[in-house]
C-alpha cells in the first residue's frame, strides 16, 4: 500500500497589532451597541475564531494605541520686566514739641501763729483781819436779824465761798449756825414763909435760874461784839 500523503496544513496567519487592536475595537463597539454578542460577529466578520478573539480580548498583550506624539510646546513669551516701584514720597520733619511751661512754685506756707503762752492764773485774794472781821459781822447780824441766812447773804455780797467764811467764823469762836431764840426763862414765884425768910430749896432754884440767865446773857453779849 502506498502511503497516502498528509495534507499540509495552513499555518496560522499571523496578525499585526494593528489588526488586533481593529478586532478588539469591533467586538467592544458591537457589545457597547447591543449588549453582547461582540466576540462572535468579529470572528464572522474578521474570519478569526471565536476563542483568539477572546485571547486577544483578556490577554494584556493587545498593543496599545500609539501615543500621539504631542506638539511641541511654543516658547513662553519673555515676562514683561515689571516698572520699577515708586520712590516713597519722603516723610514731613515732625514738628518739634513745645517745651512745657514750668510748674508754678508752691506757695510758701505762712509760718503757724506761736500759741500765746497761758497766762498764770491769779493766785487767791488774800483779805485782811479787818476785811475777815466786816464778813463775819455781816453773817452774824443778819442771822440775828432774820434768824438765818447769813451765810448765803456774805457770799452773795463779797463774792467769797462759803467754805472760806465758815473757816474765818471757826478761827475767831463765832458758831457757825446761828443760835436758836430762847425764850427768856421765867422767874420762879417763891413763896415766902410766913415767918419772912427763904427755905434752902428756894434758894438753890433761884441760884439755877441765875446760872441759865447768865449763860443767855453771855451768848448775847459775844452776838453783838460780833455785830459791833
Amino acid at each position: 500500500m502506498s502511503a497516502i500523503p498528509k495534507k499540509k496544513t495552513k499555518k496560522g496567519i499571523r496578525y499585526t497589532d494593528t489588526q488586533k487592536q481593529e478586532v478588539i475595537a469591533f467586538s467592544n463597539k458591537w457589545n457597547a451597541d447591543n449588549g453582547r454578542g461582540g466576540q462572535a460577529e468579529a470572528a464572522r466578520k474578521f474570519g478569526v475564531s471565536v476563542l483568539t478573539v477572546a485571547g486577544w480580548l483578556k490577554s494584556g498583550k493587545a498593543p496599545k494605541a500609539a501615543k500621539v506624539v504631542k506638539a511641541a510646546k511654543a516658547p513662553k513669551a519673555p515676562k514683561a520686566p515689571k516698572a520699577p516701584k515708586a520712590a516713597k514720597a519722603a516723610k514731613a520733619p515732625k514738628v518739634p514739641k513745645a517745651p512745657k511751661a514750668p510748674k508754678a512754685a508752691k506757695a510758701v506756707k505762712a509760718p503757724k501763729a506761736v500759741k500765746a503762752a497761758k497766762q498764770a492764773t491769779p493766785q487767791g485774794k488774800r483779805y485782811s483781819d479787818a476785811q475777815k472781821q466786816e464778813v463775819i459781822t455781816h453773817v452774824a447780824a443778819v442771822n440775828a436779824a432774820k434768824g438765818r441766812g447769813g451765810l448765803s447773804a456774805a457770799v452773795a455780797k463779797y463774792k467769797v465761798s462759803p467754805l472760806t467764811i465758815t473757816g474765818w467764823m471757826k478761827k475767831a469762836g463765832v458758831a457757825t449756825k446761828p443760835a436758836k431764840a430762847t425764850k427768856p426763862a421765867q422767874v420762879a414765884k417763891v413763896k415766902a414763909p410766913a415767918t419772912g425768910g427763904l427755905s434752902a430749896k428756894a434758894v438753890i432754884a433761884l441760884g439755877n435760874q441765875v446760872a441759865k440767865l447768865e449763860k443767855q446773857f453771855s451768848k448775847l453779849k459775844l452776838m453783838l461784839g460780833a455785830i459791833k
